[in-house]
């Protein structure tokens, strides 16, 4: 079953990687340099379930954020039609990623800054100003800015909402074909999401056909380090991809979306496989480091730390060494077929011993990005 699924997902990446056109030289984008003829405008209907009037394809965009998918979509060109960048949820998040990003692209740095949605540092009046064309936001962002996304709407700036965060394959798949008609690729896009179904098919299909038990699940994210109890997934990001990697997350039913979970229930529901999430937080003494420029001895140093928590030696997950590090920037994006492949490895090791999710995270990238990550992305103890 294994290796079914093995070359099922060797065959979808194949023949992406077939399809995929050349990157032009990033080096020579810069904002603002790319002009497209525009067509009329057309209705397009975001994930939130609105409806927007856009003339396509767009000229100057407003990014908040899935920055790499728009890339993907787009192509290193796109940058060039971005004239807002929520600059802090890429280079505060994940600052080595971000870094690569910028010796590429040089012109990332040129583009104005419009503030962050999650620390309240977002300006309309500076995204206003820019007069974009369109503004791509995530569905978290509008529901965090409430009404004041309504005002860029009625500055005449249609809003276009996409979602990655759900972690739900139909909403990646939709989001990615929304890019692509909003940056006039619908073909890559059409590609980039056919690929990332095929991948999630081809997975969901051996766990079925396996007849498994659900082995019980608890992700948390890293970021505060082992002494402090860090947020937790129910139906959302890490917990609904736990899930469709075939775990029993035990964040469902207690967690709504994300936050803590009492270290009691922890210790209460015995997981038998537990996931940390970690970025490039090296500011953080203690925080779960993965990501661009990690090596695996220093991430998994930083995973041991988890370990001396108070009662963690008589967990299943602990006792087994079945304790994994996974990276939070390799979660809701196209990319994250790789980190489903992971936990799903995880949860079901003999079932999955074929698959590579790293190397297929790193092949993903050389087929659509114009970066070539090197660090950390996902690894266990040993």
């Amino acid at each position: 079953m294994a290796s079914l699924s093995r070359r099922r997902l060797l065959a979808a990446s194949a023949a992406s990687l077939l399809a995929a056109p050349a990157l032009v030289t990033p080096a020579l984008v810069t904002p603002a340099l790319v002009t497209p003829a525009l067509a009329g405008p057309l209705s397009l209907n975001g994930l939130d379930g609105s409806t927007v009037r856009v003339r396509l394809p767009a000229r100057r965009i407003l990014l908040g954020f899935y920055f790499e998918e728009f890339l993907a979509v787009g192509g290193a060109e796109a940058l060039g039609r971005v004239v807002g960048l929520s600059r802090a949820a890429w280079k505060d998040w994940r600052p080595a990623n971000w870094a690569e990003y910028v010796k590429v692209l040089p012109g990332l740095e040129a583009i104005p800054e419009v503030g962050e949605v999650e620390v309240g540092t977002f300006s309309v009046e500076k995204a206003i100003a820019l007069k974009p064309d369109v503004a791509i936001l995530g569905d978290w962002q509008v529901k965090g800015l409430g009404t004041a996304a309504e005002r860029l709407a009625a500055a005449g700036i249609p809003v276009v909402v996409i979602d990655y965060h759900a972690e739900q394959p139909a909403r990646h798949a939709a989001s990615t074909r929304l890019l692509g008609q909003v940056l006039g690729e619908e073909a890559r896009a059409a590609r980039l999401a056919g690929e990332y179904e095929a991948a999630i098919t081809a997975l969901r299909d051996s766990i079925s056909a396996a007849r498994l038990p659900r082995p019980r699940i608890y992700v948390e994210l890293g970021s505060k380090g082992p002494g402090e109890q860090g947020p937790s997934y129910g139906d959302y990001m890490w917990g609904a991809l736990a899930a469709l990697a075939g775990g029993s997350n035990i964040g469902r039913g207690v967690i709504a979306t994300w936050g803590p979970m009492a270290a009691e229930t922890v210790l209460a529901s015995r997981p038998e496989v537990i996931a940390i999430a970690g970025s490039e937080w090296r500011r953080h003494p203690t925080a779960q480091l993965m990501g661009q420029g990690v090596a695996a001895e220093e991430a998994r140093a930083r995973l041991r730390g988890f370990l001396a928590r108070p009662g963690w030696n008589a967990l299943p997950a602990v006792r087994e060494g079945r304790v994994h590090a996974v990276y939070q920037g390799a979660s809701r994006t196209l990319a994250d077929f790789a980190s489903l492949q992971y936990l799903a490895k995880a949860l079901y090791p003999e079932l999955f011993a074929g698959l590579d999710p790293q190397a297929e995270y790193l092949a993903w990238h050389a087929r659509w990005l114009p970066i070539r990550p090197q660090g950390s992305f996902m690894l266990g103890l040993a």
